[in-house]
């Protein structure tokens, strides 16, 4: 089946270039010109992945971002959003706290881009490996956490890390894996949203003693009754 993507960029010329490189590669896609557009689309048919530009009239990135999630936990597909070369990584933290999956510079090498969008269809499309340690439940491709009967309300990247955690159970995995296995191979400037990512997770336990904190090295996950 086709993979539909949605391609929201101001810039009429970018926008269709985006667009057309994608539509050679085989997608279905579709152009809106706004990110009011891009809610409006999103409302009558969802996509199965997002090409967002940051900056727009109506409305930056985040906004968005937030929109997307209004009334739900998670967005329910992966969103990658387009940058000017000028954007600082404090705005990539920004949009990855807001639940973004990736972020691509405007005008990259389209190998690069045809990458990016398989690897956030593949991640989407996964087959559920939930992995179950005491009362901890845990199914990041399912977008799915339970602590016992309660359910775990967590964005993406918190899921993705505490089922990482789950994996190595009374293994220490350091901060650099989680980072890179988590963010990518481009974490720099990430590192704070790692540490708000284990602060969501230990929030949303509501049980000390889950996660460790390892210091200098990393964060452990410690069953507990």
């Amino acid at each position: 089946m086709t993979a539909k993507l949605l391609v929201v960029d101001d810039e009429p010329r970018m926008a269709e270039l985006t667009a057309e490189i994608l539509r050679r590669a085989g997608y279905s896609v579709d152009v809106a010109r706004s990110g009011t557009e891009a809610l409006e689309h999103v409302r009558i048919t969802s996509p199965d992945l997002m090409l967002l530009d940051y900056e727009m009239p109506d409305m930056e990135a985040p906004e968005v971002l937030d929109s997307l999630r209004s009334g739900g936990d998670r967005i329910p597909f992966p969103v990658i959003i387009l940058t000017g070369a000028r954007h600082a990584p404090a705005d990539q933290v920004v949009g990855i706290e807001r639940g973004a999956t990736d972020f691509i510079v405007k005008g990259t090498d389209r190998q690069v881009l045809l990458a990016r969008v398989r690897g956030a269809l593949r991640e989407r499309s996964s087959p559920s490996g939930a992995v179950v340690r005491g009362r901890l439940h845990v199914d990041a491709a399912r977008g799915e956490a339970r602590l016992g009967e309660r359910t775990l309300k967590l964005e993406r990247r918190p899921l993705l890390m505490l089922q990482l955690l789950v994996n190595r159970s009374g293994d220490v995995v350091p901060r650099s894996e989680l980072l890179e296995r988590v963010w990518g191979s481009s974490y720099t400037g990430f590192e704070h949203s790692l540490e708000q990512a284990v602060h969501q997770v230990r929030r949303a336990l509501k049980e000390p003693g889950w996660i460790e904190t390892v210091r200098g090295i990393g964060y452990r996950l410690v069953v507990q009754a």
